[in-house]
């Protein structure tokens, strides 16, 4: 697919009324120990208790030994277009991060299996749109981590999104944003936060409307039937009954209309009755996806022992609506599909401080997913031998099925504090995998051995062994059957199951604070996989199907760059991936027989793989002011039979500057200005 990055002149207007709270008389001690020796009011008491509660839950779920890149606040207004980038271009700042189709992400040359994480709290894996139901403006911080995980995480591993939303503590006023530009973007939002005693609440809407939903399947600058609509709320309320415990639910949903862009001066592949003429230029396909999810938590920490235990349930749906004229004339079928699923579950962690030198955690995750394809195809006869068509009169197929399926995992590790310098991080991970397809299970040790060198050097050495499920996604066998002899017959009629991706993962690295603004940093990484799950779409509607290769191999290299000086900020990363696969062994009907013969024989690259990429930026801001440089550079993903063609590089700049006004003296309310040129230069991404 072809399409042009945004030139966006865009503008944002943020109008935002802030409460101050009054600030005490007297400030929390900075050593909690000294409350034996030093007279503290119960203001101070309160703080310095929750403050240890907030820091001993974070320390439930440890990043020790892996590697972590962690946006702040400052950072995400750094970023072309700030809080209104959608949420895939503040991944895209990290090393190893290549965008794909549809919004597709990739970290480190693998294709998705990542781990979303609101405030510690698993998220069910969603169904493969291009949707994002995650809104950057709720977001206070977000880290990727990856690497060699602790034995805490499990199920999908490539990386850990790990999301810190805005609270009612840390916002604390009202916010309402009007961003525009080229492309007929409009995009409102509302942040609404406070506090209340000891209930605190934050919540964010935005509403998103712009002409390029998807991609541009063209060279033209404006793409044809590229409108998309999309509609985000999250509600985060929670409630304190003491200093030494929390009630927390999130509730999420989106909801999002996308146009499927065309292509114009397509050859017909087939004729229809009493359409003798067609204009691919004019097809009318739409897509239609929704998310919601909720999440109920309760935190408590008391002496050496802190846990979290949250429940979650996710329901998620793709409705793909064809053009029943122009989809059999110029792709053969014309399909309605609807795919959903339901997931709920239940998630533990806790942390158990032993002695000096040991800290114990344990904890363990189960749910249970239904899924459900129903389609609804008009496809027309042809002959077996030739393929051509016999009828132009279309019939219909429809199917209605689905799959169901268990996921748990349990884990226990010790955090071993040898001495000053030396930390070992190690345990097992036990994971089960249960569908109505497959069903397998493994034993998964983790270590980490974290060293700190000096002052401002730290390495770290690892190994992981993972287990990653399949999506919740199969076709059987009586459903490819029903397309014999018709326009829409699979490419062969092999079609084993997917299978559990089972790898050995090595990671190693090191980190020097150079001088006090500037660290910089190094990690090389090996993995070594069996059935590697990776994904692909293979008809009208943009649903993602799954597919293992027997073996794979991918390895590289990462470098980064942060320098932070008063107002000024500027980040280099660089990383290079290799990637290797051999024999697809599931779902093999998606692939024309001469390819899917020449991949049984010999190494391929993944199409997704992208074997250099950079980003960089610089910025500077004062009081009232911001400005900043930002750029990205990709070598560019693999295209053609066997992926053994490599599309263009590309390299966008962007550029912005931002203004706060202040209309009251005493600065209780702003008007935030800003203004985003995105790909300056007008590059090209295929």
């Amino acid at each position: 697919m072809r399409y042009a990055f945004a030139f966006l002149a865009a503008s944002a207007i943020t109008l935002a009324a802030y409460s101050q709270p009054t600030p005490p008389t007297s400030q929390p001690a900075t050593n909690p120990s000294a409350a034996t020796t030093t007279q503290k009011s119960p203001i101070e008491l309160h703080k310095v208790t929750v403050v240890e509660f907030e820091e001993r839950q974070l320390d439930v779920a440890p990043r020790l030994g892996a590697q972590q890149y962690i946006f702040s606040p400052d950072q995400i207004k750094n970023i072309p277009q700030g809080e209104n980038a959608p949420f895939r271009d503040v991944l895209l700042r990290a090393p190893g991060v290549v965008l794909d189709s549809f919004g597709q992400e990739h970290v480190r040359g693998e294709h998705g299996n990542l781990t979303y994480r609101v405030n510690g709290i698993l998220l069910p894996e969603p169904l493969n749109g291009f949707g994002q139901e995650l809104d950057s403006h709720l977001i206070d911080s977000v880290s990727l981590i990856d690497g060699t995980l602790p034995a805490q995480f499990g199920f999908h591993t490539a990386g850990i999104i790990d999301v810190q939303t805005k609270s009612g503590e840390t916002l604390n006023h009202n916010e309402l944003s009007l961003y525009g530009g080229s492309h007929d973007t409009f995009q409102p939002s509302l942040q609404l936060g406070g506090t209340s005693g000891k209930f605190d609440y934050f919540v964010s809407t935005t509403y998103n409307h712009n002409d390029l939903g998807i991609e541009n399947p063209t060279s033209s600058h404006r793409p044809l039937h590229d409108f998309t609509d999309q509609e985000k709320i999250f509600t985060y309320m929670a409630y304190r009954p003491d200093d030494t415990s929390r009630v927390s639910l999130l509730l999420n949903a989106s909801y999002a209309d996308f146009q499927i862009p065309n292509t114009p001066h397509l050859p017909a592949m087939f004729t229809l009755e009493g359409h003798p003429t067609a204009d691919s230029a004019v097809t009318n396909e739409h897509q239609n996806e929704q998310e919601y999810y909720a999440v109920l938590s309760y935190q408590k920490t008391f002496e050496n022992f802190s846990y979290q235990l949250s429940a979650f349930s996710r329901y998620g749906q793709i409705t793909f609506t064809p053009d029943p004229t122009n989809d059999l004339i110029f792709q053969d079928i014309a399909a309605s599909t609807y795919n959903s699923f339901v997931t709920n579950g239940v998630q533990f962690d806790s942390s158990l401080i032993a002695n000096d030198q040991h800290t114990l955690r344990f904890g363990f995750v189960a749910d249970y997913t239904t899924e459900k394809f129903n389609t609804d195809s008009s496809v027309f006869h042809v002959d077996p031998n030739t393929g051509m068509q016999t009828s132009n009169i279309p019939f219909d197929i429809v199917d209605h099925s689905g799959n169901e399926a268990i996921e748990a995992g349990g884990y226990v590790q010790d955090e071993w504090r040898i001495n000053r310098q030396l930390t070992f991080n190690y345990g097992l991970r036990y994971d089960i995998f249960d569908a109505n397809f497959d069903s397998e299970a493994q034993l998964s040790p983790r270590a980490n051995l974290v060293w700190k060198i000096d002052p401002a050097a730290t390495a770290h050495f690892g190994y992981a062994r993972y287990f990653v499920p399949p999506p919740v996604q199969d076709i059987g066998l009586p459903y490819l059957q029903k397309f014999a002899n018709t326009s829409n017959a699979p490419n062969n009629f092999i079609d084993d199951a997917p299978k559990v991706e089972r790898s050995n993962y090595f990671d190693a690295g090191i980190t020097r604070q150079v001088t006090k603004p500037w660290q910089v940093g190094f990690d090389a990484f090996y993995k070594q996989a069996w059935n590697l799950i990776d994904l692909g779409q293979f008809g009208n509607a943009v649903i993602l199907s799954p597919y293992n290769y027997a073996h794979d191999r991918v390895e590289g290299m990462e470098f980064t760059n942060n320098i932070k000086e008063g107002g000024f900020s500027a980040f280099a990363n660089f990383s290079w991936v290799l990637t290797q696969a051999h024999d697809i062994i599931s779902n093999q009907f998606e692939f024309a027989s001469d390819e899917l013969a020449y991949i049984q024989d010999h190494n391929i690259k993944l199409d997704h793989e992208s074997e250099y990429t950079a980003s960089a930026g610089v910025s500077y801001a004062w009081r009232n002011d911001r400005v900043y440089l930002d750029v990205l550079y990709g070598s560019g993903l693999r295209a053609g039979f066997a992926n053994s063609q490599k599309e263009p590089f590309y390299y966008p700049v962007n550029i912005g500057c931002e203004h706060v006004f202040h209309p009251s003296a005493a600065n209780k309310n702003a008007v935030r200005f800003r203004i985003d040129l995105l790909n300056v230069f007008d590059e090209n991404y295929q």
